[in-house]
């Protein structure tokens, strides 16, 4: 068996690289459109464990994230009797974004949180990625945030990935100019950004995030610590859909659990943003810790085997 284990309603239309985004968070209803019905007629045959009729909807490289931080193939899937985390997509909120050949939908019933990452391929809409999260403050660890300095090396300037297009190097540029604390994170958030995380759960939309990141650095106990940098990336993947790209990483983060990143980004004329961003974390994943030197993957000197 091979299982792969290591995290308002708008319309914009941008010329020269555009983007087309459609928001709407509404309950599911009988008017939903083509995929909104697809993704609930999947979460259907998941339930029932019909692999027939849902492998008529799964994309050729659908993966599974599970609310533990499991990542499942299709066949491990199937094999294990894996069930949604919210099996009645029909009572829960939906919220659909629309990124041309991208559409992301989230279902939300309570503490539980699903994003199905759905894609335009020639023989029709189909589910590349599911990404599940149950949002449990009591799993939570306290992470430890190093009192030194860590440099960006990794994904900075490095990362164990090779774009393949044009479209996934803007993309990933994009997210590295996000993070490389050089001052442009808010800039790449998107404007209709879902931000979830496994303890953490629901993040703030970005204005208000904007606001938390300027009251934090006119603290001059934090304006003033050690640098960190942006957790590591130790396994990735995208997919490239013109204006939209879909993208899964494995990240450890300093003095804390690994976790499963999967986001979408897309392009405003040029300008490349993370429209979507679930964080899993892997429950079964030990603490990770940093060691002054930088030479090690996570900032050690110390060798790793």
């Amino acid at each position: 068996m091979k299982r792969w284990i290591a995290n308002a309603l708008s319309v914009g239309l941008l010329s020269g690289g555009a983007l087309l985004a459609l928001v709407a968070s509404k309950p599911a209803a009988a008017a939903d459109d083509a995929v909104v019905q697809a993704d609930r007629a999947l979460v259907a045959a998941l339930q029932k464990g019909d692999r027939a009729a849902a492998e008529k909807l799964l994309d050729k490289d659908f993966s599974w994230i599970d609310s533990k931080g499991v990542m499942w193939a299709p066949d491990d899937a199937f094999e294990a009797k894996l069930k949604p985390l919210i099996g009645d997509a029909a009572n829960a909120t939906i919220t659909e974004h629309k990124y041309g050949k991208v559409v992301w939908i989230q279902e939300s019933v309570d503490n539980k949180y699903v994003a199905h990452f759905w894609v335009q391929r020639p023989a029709g809409w189909r589910l590349l990625h599911t990404n599940e999260i149950l949002i449990d403050p009591s799993l939570a660890v306290k992470e430890v945030r190093p009192n030194f300095a860590v440099p960006c090396s990794n994904p900075c300037q490095m990362i164990p990935y090779q774009p393949l297009t044009p479209n996934e190097k803007a993309a990933l540029d994009g997210w590295l100019d996000q993070e490389a604390g050089n001052g442009h994170h808010d800039a790449h958030l998107g404007e209709n950004l879902r931000a979830v995380h496994s303890e953490n759960g629901v993040q703030p939309p970005k204005a208000q995030r904007m606001a938390n990141t300027a009251k934090a650095m006119a603290d001059p106990a934090i304006r003033n610590r050690p640098p960190v940098g942006v957790a590591p990336v130790l396994w990735m993947r995208s997919w490239d859909f013109g204006d939209a790209v879909v993208s899964v990483m494995l990240q450890p983060t300093y003095g804390g659990k690994a976790y499963w990143s999967s986001r979408v980004f897309g392009n405003h004329n040029g300008f490349w943003m993370m429209e979507e961003s679930y964080h899993t974390t892997i429950q079964a994943a030990p603490l990770m810790t940093a060691l002054p030197g930088g030479k090690g993957p996570m900032g050690s000197s110390v060798p790793t085997e």
